[in-house]
């Protein structure tokens, strides 16, 4: 079950207070589990996991949430992390969603940094400075198609070239 994997981690030293899905339920460790689906850890700069997305099955609408114990004993709410598959480099590709950064890292060996949506750019710019800090000198974003005809999400492409400028990186797109 869901106490399972909350012993495995803590048996391995992992500390689980803070991290969002796991709280504790009569002083055993617990993890919250909404669905069934595919679990994806979203990983900081250093490779430590800062929080959770489910990719859910038999759904057709939000496919992916974040995964939140917000509101419960030793729990932690959500927010829209960034996630970096590989290591720091001189170029790094800016995509949308986790899973795809993992695909795109396993097939190509490129470092990928992952936003939940390119809407969803809370904690972006202090990624971006820290990737700066450790040599990244250019990010090619590689946005889904439908950046060109959604007017929501164009004003968050043009919010998202705006901190990249700012920033002083070189940036371009990979048209997919």
């Amino acid at each position: 079950g869901m106490m399972t994997i909350a012993k495995r981690l803590l048996a391995d030293g992992y500390y689980l207070s803070g991290v969002p899905g796991f709280y504790r339920k009569q002083e055993q460790w617990n993890f919250l589990s909404e669905s069934r689906g595919i679990l994806l850890p979203v990983r900081d700069l250093n490779g430590r996991i800062q929080g959770l997305q489910i990719r859910r099955d038999n759904t057709s609408k939000r496919k992916f949430r974040w995964v939140s114990s917000g509101g419960r004993p030793d729990g932690c709410r959500a927010e829209a992390w960034t996630h970096l598959a590989g290591t720091p480099r001189e170029t790094v590709i800016l995509i949308e969603g986790p899973l795809k950064a993992y695909i795109v890292h396993e097939l190509t060996g490129q470092t990928v940094l992952a936003v939940a949506g390119v809407n969803a750019l809370s904690h972006l710019e202090l990624q971006l400075t820290e990737l700066q800090k450790l040599g990244t000198k250019k990010i090619m974003t590689a946005f889904d198609m439908d950046f060109l005809q959604n007017p929501h999400v164009e004003n968050g492409y043009r919010n998202l070239t705006g901190i990249l400028g700012k920033l002083g990186f070189q940036y371009g797109t990979f048209l997919w």
